[in-house]
């Protein structure tokens, strides 16, 4: 009778992790992060870039600057352009009781308080740009604002982050939170 004989488990050797470099990652941070702010459009002008949604989703959209009066929730439809919707609801006047509302939780009108005509976007900032969106868990849209005049980043209620990571191939990439 032949005993065949097993083979004995080996062990692979430990890799370190790989170490960071702090300056080049800050680097890659700081010119990430002035690239978004520089295409960011200002949400009173004309949206110079098309982003067609592919399927039904629904777009939350701030009343005030961190959503202080609420949102509002906008249904899109396959074939809407995201940022041409977003630009017509903040262009539009105030209507009915929405300046009452806005008022009573002590919202700021950052453009003026005599405007005959109160528009929107004035209640969300100084300088209220889009940057971009993001997609939560049940496929909905949240705008990302980023104020030139506040250099400020935020969304809904609170504020938004982003981090850097590198590829395998040695190019950072951006992380949102």
């Amino acid at each position: 009778m032949v005993v065949k004989s097993e083979p004995e488990p080996t062990s692979l050797p430990k890799l370190a992790p790989a170490k960071i470099d702090q300056e080049a990652q800050n680097k890659a941070l700081k010119e990430i992060g002035d690239h978004r702010k520089a295409i960011a459009w200002q949400v009173h002008r004309w949206p110079l870039e098309k982003r067609v949604v592919q399927e039904k989703t629904r777009l939350h959209l701030p009343r005030s600057y961190l959503s202080k009066a609420g949102e509002d929730v906008k249904t899109l439809w396959p074939g809407d352009d995201l940022n041409q919707a977003v630009h017509n609801y903040y262009a539009q006047n105030l209507v009915g009781d929405e300046e009452e509302k806005l008022k009573v939780r002590n919202c700021a009108n950052f453009v003026t308080e005599d405007s005959l005509s109160r528009r929107r976007h004035e209640y969300l900032g100084p300088d209220p740009r889009v940057v971009g969106y993001r997609v939560d868990v049940d496929g909905e849209l949240h705008v990302k604002w980023w104020d030139g005049f506040l250099q400020d980043m935020w969304m809904d209620n609170g504020k938004w982050t982003f981090d850097v990571r590198q590829t395998d191939d040695g190019k950072w990439v951006e992380i949102d939170d």
